[in-house]
């Protein structure tokens, strides 16, 4: 029975060390503008900053999106992204007073795409030149290739990818579990027959 328990917590273990990387992802720990804040001023950009570093391979921003909604349902970016250790940023364009959508996507340390979106309102100062924004997501002029496309594509594929591999690791530490609580019982079964005594009479 020690064998046993001993052998169910070593499953258990096995299990949680699957399934830690599933829960790994990167969080937002701070932004401009504030999540559900007030901006009263233009700032020279608009940032995303996370726990951990984050992942641009080739420094391409492939992955990175951070799109400025409007209350007229413009965009106000311009499709360029800064990746620097834990932050993304962009430069900052608004138009008239309202509130305003942010919605943004990274990949983070582990390797998963993580999206969210968050409002702020926008309380333009007096003189304010509003921009005129995009009907359309606009695309990074600098870098016209696949790479400023993916990031600019949206949401929802990279939730999709990250939700399949969650499940792929939870699987995984299930068939381990099962597999050593089978070859427990199997050994429990098998002891040993006691010795019969084969003497004369």
């Amino acid at each position: 029975m020690a064998g046993s328990a001993a052998a169910v917590a070593i499953a258990g273990g096995a299990v949680l060390g699957l399934a830690s990387p599933a829960s790994a992802h990167n969080y937002l720990i701070a932004s401009t503008p504030e999540v559900g804040g007030t901006l009263t001023e233009l700032p020279k950009s608009f940032d995303i900053t996370t726990n951990d570093k984050l992942l641009d391979i080739g420094g391409s921003g492939s992955g990175f999106a951070f799109r400025v909604v409007g209350p007229d349902g413009k965009y106000y970016e311009d499709g360029c992204v800064d990746i620097d250790g834990p932050s993304m940023t962009t430069p900052a364009a608004l138009g008239g007073s309202g509130k305003y959508t942010v919605e943004w996507q990274i990949v983070s340390a582990d390797g998963h795409t993580v999206s969210d979106e968050y409002t702020f309102t926008w309380k333009a100062p007096s003189g304010f030149s509003a921009a005129t924004g995009s009907s359309t997501p606009p695309t990074c002029a600098t870098a016209g290739d696949s790479s400023t496309e993916a990031a600019t594509s949206g949401t929802a594929s990279g939730s999709a990818d990250s939700a399949a591999s969650d499940a792929l690791w939870i699987g995984a530490g299930g068939l381990v579990l099962v597999a050593l609580v089978v070859t427990v019982l199997l050994l429990l079964r098998r002891r040993p027959a006691p010795e019969t005594d084969d003497t004369d009479d």
